[in-house]
């Protein structure tokens, strides 16, 4: 058996405009679609705001660039904020830690969040997970390996947040619940 004082890797969710974008501004006309998206977005929001709560200060759940958060706070409340809209901003930014090393910065917004992925999977105390709505990016993240090694495979998962829901449910069953009652709530 090995050591116990071995530490299991954290699961650390790296997230995409796409997701803010779903959760917060939504396009009209509404179809079963972009509704479903919705919905799931909110709630993989919801989570990422309660098990961030949890966490002892310094340490993240959530990750993601900083022009990846403020393409979404831009466009989710263009020049003149409501006090609203402050507000959510301000709950997600302190929910997320958003990254702003010039290395990073300095990269498309795709390629901020593939970096931010390999970054922490190659420290091995991470496993990250990339939360993306946007089809391709998985085919951007398999071009992004491809270019070091023609066969690389993408060495963590990448699902769209309705994938997503189950992922965070299994790994994390008793938030998942609470986040459940949180958000039926809202419609009922």
């Amino acid at each position: 058996m090995g050591d116990s004082s071995v530490q299991p890797a954290e699961v650390v969710l790296v997230l995409c405009h796409s997701l803010f974008h779903n959760a917060f501004c939504v396009e009209r006309p509404v179809d079963s679609t972009k509704f479903k998206f919705w919905l799931a977005s909110r709630w993989v929001a919801n989570l990422v705001i309660e098990k961030q709560a949890e966490l002892p200060e310094g340490s993240w759940f959530a990750v993601t660039s900083k022009q990846v958060f403020d393409s979404f706070a831009l466009k989710f409340h263009g020049q003149n904020p409501s006090a609203k809209q402050k507000e959510i901003v301000d709950i997600l930014r302190n929910s997320i830690y958003v990254i702003d090393a010039p290395s990073i910065i300095k990269l498309s917004i795709d390629d901020s969040v593939l970096v931010i992925c390999d970054t922490l999977y190659s420290r091995s105390k991470y496993i990250p997970v990339l939360v993306s709505n946007i089809p391709k990016k998985r085919e951007k993240a398999e071009a992004f390996y491809h270019v070091k090694d023609p066969k690389a495979k993408i060495p963590y998962q990448i699902y769209n947040v309705v994938e997503a829901e189950p992922f965070l449910h299994g790994s994390f069953p008793e938030l998942a619940t609470f986040v459940d009652q949180r958000m039926k709530a809202l419609f009922t």
